[in-house]
């Protein structure tokens, strides 16, 4: 067994929260470490998101000139990114093919997730340590350092203990034991993301004007929701060698466990769905293109976790540990929330340790009501947007879509105009 002991700030989880907090505490002058569960940085799964109204956040923890690389992260670099045009969101009735709404956007960065981890990475890589997974937390009597255990034997001890690791949190449970700290069902909605590649001709026809170029969503009135997006388009010049992302949401069948079905199976599931309900391209389309043989195919079950619920509070040992991002409020998806509420965590809970911060750690009287008041906001803010996506998935899933807050809010943080 290996033990280390400083002041610094500890993070566990080296996703995007993690990295802006910690690339923020940086700025700040303000020592860290990161421990991440996964081996190294390359990861088996990857996805694309949105970055809209958090943006503003992500300016305030990175330097100023990491901004003039930020389109190397772009599921497209080569698309204009000053093109006001791109920041409006098509929302389109997918058995009519008609125009819902643009949902707008001052700033609408769509980035693949490897990339932007590796653009977060800059400069803190000998911070960041791999292969590593709590197992135990550990308070000291004299209430200032907490030490943390890893699978391997290791214990590391610092000032603070910031839980950054993802819906699935480690540190949520060993908070909160199992039971409270498990992932909600919403209703019984579920879907598989499917990553494909296509022919030339194909590739260009799915993000051919008058389609938005990147993205665009489908609601069903029989309840279903369909994405499709550009998740690589690297090679500007071979459009056969682009990745696709695309999927249908839709209610499970009764009595059905697709967590055991195959890829082939996921597909052509989907593959049905849109068949027998007449989409319209270019959701049509990608589907009757996809082979049942795609091996970058990922079952999910939509599921949250509200921090305002009966049993959901923890105990942050006078300030000493706390949760941002999905560990803290993981929420559905469809709102594209998630994201930017953990990019405003990562930048509120910078700002309050650094408020307490000295030469040798956090300072252990102030550090209660620092953390407190960070979490009075954050478990509000992402517990209200928790509750509107998860009423938004709902209503995305009916005939009453037009009304849905994804139609009717837009993109918007909730308390936005």
């Amino acid at each position: 067994m290996t033990s280390t002991t400083d002041t610094k700030i500890i993070i566990i989880g080296a996703g995007v929260t993690g990295l802006a907090l910690a690339q923020g505490l940086k700025k700040s002058g303000i020592a860290f470490n990161v421990y991440e569960r996964a081996p190294s940085p390359a990861s088996k799964r990857n996805w694309c998101f949105g970055i809209h109204w958090g943006f503003d956040a992500l300016k305030e923890l990175v330097p100023e000139h990491f901004l003039d690389t930020l389109d190397s992260a772009r599921i497209d670099p080569h698309i204009d990114s000053q093109d006001e045009s791109l920041y409006r969101l098509p929302l389109y009735d997918a058995a009519s093919g008609e125009l819902i709404k643009e949902l707008p956007g001052s700033k609408f960065h769509r980035l693949r997730r490897d990339k932007f981890r590796d653009w977060l990475l800059q400069d803190i890589e000998t911070n960041v340590h791999w292969a590593k997974s709590p197992s135990l937390l550990e308070y000291s009597q004299d209430g200032r350092s907490v030490a943390v255990t890893f699978e391997d034997g290791s214990i590391v001890t610092g000032s603070m203990v910031i839980g950054c690791d993802g819906a699935h949190s480690k540190v949520r449970e060993l908070l909160l034991g199992h039971e409270k700290a498990s992932l909600q069902p919403i209703g019984d909605f579920a879907t598989a993301t499917i990553y494909s590649k296509h022919t030339r001709e194909h590739a260009l026809q799915l993000r051919a004007r008058p389609a938005h170029p990147l993205y665009q969503i489908g609601l069903h009135k029989k309840g279903f929701v369909s994405w499709l997006c550009v998740h690589n388009a690297e090679d500007k010049d071979h459009p056969e060698n682009w990745t696709f992302f695309n999927y249908t949401s839709y209610r499970l069948p009764p009595d059905v466990d697709q967590s055991r079905w195959s890829k082939a199976d996921l597909i052509r599931y989907q593959k049905t769905i849109v068949k027998e309900n007449d989409f319209v391209d270019p959701f049509k389309s990608i589907y009757s293109w996809l082979g049942d043989d795609e091996e970058n195919v990922w079952y999910t079950r939509l599921m949250d976790w509200d921090p305002r619920r009966p049993g959901h509070a923890w105990d942050n040992k006078d300030g000493r540990i706390t949760l941002a991002g999905d560990a803290a409020h993981p929420m559905s998806f469809q709102r594209g929330q998630g994201l930017n509420n953990a990019l405003q965590d990562a930048l509120e809970l910078r700002n309050v340790i650094a408020l307490v911060w000295k030469d040798d750690g956090v300072q252990a009287t102030a550090r209660k009501d620092a953390v407190d008041a960070y979490e009075k906001q954050m478990i509000e803010r992402g517990g209200k947007e928790v509750q509107l996506s998860r009423e938004n998935t709902f209503m995305v899933h009916g005939e009453n879509f037009q009304n849905s807050h994804l139609a009717t809010k837009g993109l918007n943080a909730e308390g936005q105009a």
